[in-house]
């Protein structure tokens, strides 16, 4: 991920020393032009201005700072202050990689890697993760573990990867972490390797990242790599469906409609269950159907039973299909039609 790093970067400034930045800033000094940047791109001690921040950043980067010609190639990746332009966003990565600067090499390994503003070349991609990776920037690492991982650009080598996936979720990276978990998942063969894979879930849980949530709600599920705890696995779901997560919100629906960890609430599960739908989960789609159909924590309402089970069906459940056709027999030709077109404009939106 190409990581806008100013918030990690600004240090908080008084009225004086931004009017000290300003005067610098006017006088050429590009060290100076690139703070101002960042003042503005976060909207420390001056007016959050997008626009602003860009055109401190150009200055700088054009008198040559590293760090400005990166944040400059963020600017051009998101459109931020500038049109987005990913061809300028390599240009400038490339100037900044080219000086050592590590989050700028993982940045132009991930527009190789992604053919972004560049012809897609993974051999070229992991040369720069490399440079990155080597001198101990975690999110290189991650890139150059998952380079290997995958095999792109490289022999898939498992060895390789873990290494790299190790020495970034050392370094707190949460999508290393996740990933090392994942992985170490996938391939766990005792109970020391389960409770491996839940210390990093839980790593990276614990800095909010919603999929290893998931992961360690079904660790604690399950009853591998921590103790069974369903109250637990509750929680975690909880913390991932509050980021939106559909998984986890077709999970805490299932769970809430039977009781499983938490206060059994028909009317809750079937909330958490629309909301998953909206998101595309299939699972929800259809349990939200069958809920409309028995009038269980909802009224019935066929109409729109037909229109999830329609859109389940589409999306890859068979026996929604079935379940349709049975419900569209009992209403109206008219409701048909509208709950039809309904499903054509989820179906533009989302498909």
């Amino acid at each position: 991920m190409k990581k806008p790093f100013f918030k990690k970067l600004f240090q908080h400034r008084n009225n004086s020393e931004i009017s000290d930045l300003k005067v610098a800033a006017d006088g050429g000094d590009a060290s100076a032009q690139f703070q101002l940047g960042l003042a503005y791109s976060t909207g420390q001690g001056v007016t959050d201005d997008a626009i602003e921040a860009a055109r401190w950043f150009k200055a700088s980067a054009q008198a040559g700072n590293a760090d400005a010609q990166n944040a400059l190639a963020l600017c051009y990746d998101h459109g931020s202050g500038v049109s987005q332009d990913p061809v300028k966003a390599v240009e400038w990565y490339t100037r900044a990689a080219e000086q050592g600067h590590a989050s700028a090499q993982n940045n132009l390994g991930l527009s190789y890697n992604r053919g972004d503003g560049t012809e897609r070349d993974f051999a070229e991609s992991v040369r720069w993760f490399r440079a990155a990776a080597e001198q101990g920037y975690p999110d290189g690492q991650y890139s150059l573990g998952l380079a290997y991982y995958r095999g792109e650009g490289v022999d898939q080598d498992f060895t390789k990867a873990m290494k790299w996936l190790h020495k970034a979720a050392e370094q707190g990276e949460v999508n290393a972490q996740f990933r090392l978990g994942r992985v170490i998942y996938k391939f766990a063969e005792n109970r020391a390797a389960f409770k491996e894979a839940a210390r990093w879930f839980k790593a990276a849980a614990d800095q909010g990242h919603a999929e290893a949530s998931f992961n360690l709600a079904m660790c604690y599920t399950d009853g591998k790599g921590v103790p069974e705890n369903l109250v637990e696995a509750a929680n975690w779901l909880e913390q991932s469906a509050e980021q939106g997560h559909a998984k986890s919100l077709y999970e805490l629906g299932r769970r809430h409609f039977t009781g499983l960890g938490t206060i059994k609430n028909e009317s809750e599960a079937v909330r958490y269950f629309r909301v998953a739908a909206e998101q595309r989960s299939v699972e929800a789609m259809f349990q939200l159907a069958q809920c409309y159909v028995e009038a269980k924590g909802t009224a019935e309402d066929l109409p729109r039973a037909y229109r999830w089970f329609g859109l389940a069906a589409l999306f890859g459940i068979a026996e929604a299909a079935a379940s349709k056709e049975a419900v569209g027999a009992r209403i109206s030709a008219e409701e048909r039609e509208k709950a039809d077109r309904k499903i054509a404009e989820f179906e533009y939106q989302h498909g």
